[in-house]
């Protein structure tokens, strides 16, 4: 709970919103993005070995997708919520921004002082430094006066910013991925389109602070014309500043009832914000000077000096305070909305898509494997098929090359009975003398053996080769016409013939029978 410096209390702050929105969102594309990157490796090795699956317009959608979230995740990873402070000179703009941070950090003053952008965000060091646009160099905190100070002869230009890092332990709002800025007086410089341009666009919430003394001003109005114009239903707060003038003032609750008329009026019909029955919860009266001299005693631990708080500062307080939560409730809402959004329904299109193209893939692939089961059990079928043919065929074939044999074995025999009955001839062509000396006896014997058994060959390869390598030839014809390879049929051949005619070459085939 925190303590509004009155005795009263407010519950913790609605700025988590927006942290734990910003947590999920982000832990959302994390997911997304691992998804995406396993997609993205399965489609391209399966647009690498199966293009008909995975189109090249499917991978380049992919990859696509994958360059998208790593983009979003880098934004997400930056945004936050920024809130811009504008009013004409000397209304206390970078009072009311120092009172929320509870310290001074802004310089402020009577007179034209804060001359150029001034935007302060956290960081996670314990050291402040400042940035400015011409150089990335941090500067002391110090500088800030003669950079941004109206009187400085070092001043910046109006529409240049400096970016004060301020110690996000030191400041609730920080912490929480606020950016507060500061800006120079509307009624200083013409520039106030390049302003809004520069500066405004991207901001969540506007704070016009106006002064309580005087009515709220044609330039102020002219001002947040320029940015609805450029900005659909900006959110803007009214601070009526310097409220504490209230304790020495009469008739203040008239003054108070036409300042709420004037800026209801504004807010509610004339930018069309809000509705003018809620206009009234926009606008505030508060001292952020009380508000900034009662923190800062606070935070220290120190009484507030006698005659720094005017007459009834408590209700000036409470109602800072009470600005603060409903400018958090907005802001943070608001940032939600306009910072998640659209991320949001840039991550559902994408998470849309892709599923969309992975559903392609799929279901070419569900085509794929039903006509591959088709092929594979056509196949599976003409297998079986050929096995049972083949069983058939062999037992076949071996049955004819059974017959063959039996075939060959006996025309074989049969030449052979012819030509043993045509011994004599062969014998009498054998011209050698006859030799009775015992000693020539083997020689002769021997010659007659070579020369029977050459004149056998011989007889046998010119009369009956021919017949054979026809029974032979016309046995393999038929078994090619039984759908049988040549090479299964060389295997038969070699298998067959040779163990069942070794010996005498006879053609293709080797005749030998021992006996003779």
């Amino acid at each position: 709970m925190r303590n509004l410096g009155n005795g009263h209390s407010i519950p913790p702050s609605p700025l988590k919103l927006f942290g734990q929105a910003k947590k999920r969102i982000n832990d959302i594309f994390k997911e997304i993005g691992e998804y995406i990157y396993e997609s993205d490796n399965f489609i391209q090795k399966t647009y690498k070995n199966a293009a008909d699956l995975v189109t090249a317009e499917d991978a380049g959608i992919v990859k696509g997708f994958k360059e998208k979230v790593d983009g979003i995740t880098e934004v997400l990873a930056r945004d936050h919520m920024k809130v811009a402070f504008f009013g004409r000179t000397s209304n206390g703009k970078s009072t009311v921004i120092n009172a929320m941070l509870r310290d001074k950090i802004l310089p402020s003053g009577i007179g034209h002082t804060t001359n150029c952008f001034v935007q302060v965000e956290g960081t996670d060091s314990n050291e402040a430094v400042l940035l400015t646009d011409d150089s990335d160099k941090p500067k002391s905190i110090n500088d800030i006066k003669q950079l941004a100070h109206a009187l400085s002869n070092m001043k910046l230009n109006s529409n240049k910013c400096i970016r004060i890092l301020w110690p996000k332990e030191k400041c609730r709002l920080l912490k929480e991925d606020v950016i507060l800025v500061d800006s120079p007086g509307i009624d200083v410089s013409p520039d106030l389109d390049e302003w809004i341009d520069e500066h405004c666009l991207d901001a969540d919430v506007f704070v016009l602070v106006a002064n309580a003394e005087s009515t709220l001003m044609q330039t102020e109005k002219n001002f947040f014309h320029k940015v609805s114009s450029k900005l659909s239903k900006p959110n803007i707060f009214v601070l009526q500043n310097r409220w504490d003038i209230s304790a020495i003032e009469e008739d203040i609750e008239e003054v108070r009832k036409q300042h709420m008329e004037r800026n209801v009026q504004f807010l509610g019909k004339e930018l069309n914000v809000v509705k003018p029955e809620d206009a009234e919860n926009r606008v505030f009266f508060v001292s952020a000077r009380e508000a900034l001299v009662s923190r800062l005693h606070e935070d220290k631990g120190t009484p507030t000096p006698v005659g720094a708080l005017q007459e009834g500062f408590q209700v000036r307080l409470f109602e800072f305070a009470n600005f603060e939560l409903t400018f958090e409730e907005c802001i943070s809402k608001s940032a939600v909305k306009t910072k998640f959004e659209l991320h949001t329904e840039r991550g559902k299109n994408i998470n849309s898509n892709l599923r969309t193209v992975m559903e392609d893939v799929h279901q070419r692939s569900i085509i794929r494997r039903d006509e591959q089961s088709l092929i594979f059990q056509q196949k599976s079928d003409e297998l079986d098929y050929m096995e049972k043919q083949t069983k058939l065929l062999t037992a076949e074939i071996k049955e004819k090359i059974k017959d063959m044999v039996d075939d060959v074995e006996r025309k074989v025999a049969c030449a052979l009975n012819e030509e043993i009955r045509r011994l004599a001839i062969i014998v009498d062509e054998f011209d050698r003398p006859f030799q009775p000396d015992p000693f020539m006896l083997n020689d002769y014997k021997k010659d007659l053996q070579e020369h029977c058994s050459k004149a056998l060959s011989q007889n046998l390869q010119t009369h009956h080769s021919a017949d054979l390598n026809k029974s032979v030839y016309a046995a393999r014809k038929n078994i090619i016409a039984c759908s049988v390879s040549d090479e299964f049929v060389q295997k038969l051949h070699c298998m067959a013939f040779p163990l069942v005619l070794p010996g005498i070459k006879i053609g293709p085939f080797l005749i030998f029978y021992k006996k003779y």
